[in-house]
């Protein structure tokens, strides 16, 4: 009975040909707010329809965005140290090895009091205000359950607004997995003279978890006018999905490379559970549901902090290529918990 387990279990995790995990970019640059909304609108779908604003807890679905404009055209400079937790209520918390944050405003807009040539060398996507770190132009935006500081999470996709971007490599995006491993880094499109803005969304279909994206604007922190290889950027509007907890779920193999000719044990591991149980969940594989495969391998576990969940996957069960495995389990206490990893599968190459 347990081989017929087992077989039925593997015929149900193995994907028969490698997965195109590749993410789905959206990009557009131009010199008006409507050379981009097309590309901002059509981000905002891929992440869900609903805008959950400031509410508290990770919602069923949706989004969440940061436009930097409370306080509106009145609004003096806001400044805010590292990290910054200002908009931890929408679960992204911010740092630099800068020294802090600056959120635009009056009486000289688009950081004019930084430079004078800033108030025509940005614009605003929504007006009025822009925001930047201060003393670098990398910053890095973490997750985390919205209202909280201390429970990590992660969400399906990040977009941003720049300005003034006129290099084609200076500005780019890059996208860090739970487990630290870079899933992805895209350049953010380019647009000639002043005013310019440009955006770069990206999200995931395939069930890559984002836990942290690091932002680069620009090649300079806010302070010289653009001359020569100088390009100074500011950001406007960000909009990034649903953050989800993945403290407490880990998956075993981490991201990375994998040989197909080897045994897989494929381990979840669950931890911090105080006061409350799995009651369901869902795996994924490359974007098919094969939870009841998973269901049928499992061995459980146990460790001191928690529970884990063992799956034997003989070798060759995987099919040489990308894969993305994604799970997400169903607390008692209404609450969820979202992981995921991306293995490349290659060949034995010895004899």
């Amino acid at each position: 009975m347990r081989v017929k387990t087992m077989i039925a279990a593997v015929a149900a995790l193995a994907w028969v040909g490698p997965a195109a995990a590749q993410p789905l970019v959206r990009e557009a640059a131009g010199a008006t707010p409507a050379a981009i909304q097309a590309a901002v609108d059509a981000f905002r779908t891929d992440l869900g329809g609903v805008n959950n604003g400031n509410a508290a807890g990770s919602q069923s679905g949706g989004r969440r965005e940061i436009n930097w404009d409370g306080g509106g055209a009145a609004a003096t400079p806001t400044l805010d140290p590292s990290p910054m937790t200002r908009f931890s209520n929408r679960g992204a918390v911010f740092t630099t090895p800068g020294h802090g944050f600056e959120i635009s405003g009056a009486p000289s807009p688009n950081f004019g009091e930084i430079n004078p040539v800033y108030g025509t060398h940005f614009a605003a996507f929504s007006s009025p205000r822009l925001f930047s770190a201060l003393g670098s132009s990398v910053l890095d935006a973490w997750f985390f359950v919205p209202g909280s500081t201390t429970v990590a999470a992660g969400v399906p996709g990040f977009g941003a607004v720049f300005t003034g971007v006129s290099a084609a490599s200076s500005t780019r995006l890059e996208f860090y997995a739970a487990d630290g491993a870079l899933l992805y880094e895209h350049a953010v499109p380019p647009a000639a003279g002043n005013g310019t803005l440009s955006f770069v969304g990206v999200s995931f279909p395939y069930g890559e978890i984002v836990a942290r994206v690091r932002i680069v604007s620009g090649n300079t922190a806010l302070g010289p006018a653009d001359a020569g290889a100088i390009d100074a950027v500011a950001m406007d509007d960000f909009v990034y999905g649903e953050p989800v907890a993945v403290q407490g779920l880990s998956i075993t193999p981490q991201t990375g490379r994998l040989f197909r000719t080897a045994t897989l044990d494929l381990i979840v591991g669950v931890s911090g559970l105080t006061g409350t149980t799995v009651t369901g969940g869902r795996v994924q594989l490359d974007g098919y549901d094969v939870t009841a495969g998973f269901v049928a391998c499992l061995i459980p576990g146990s460790q001191a902090a928690g529970q884990t969940f063992r799956c034997p996957v003989p070798r060759g069960a995987v099919a040489v290529g990308d894969h993305v495995l994604n799970v997400e389990l169903n607390l008692a206490n209404g609450t969820r918990l979202r992981n995921a990893v991306r293995w490349t599968v290659i060949a034995n190459t010895e004899p």
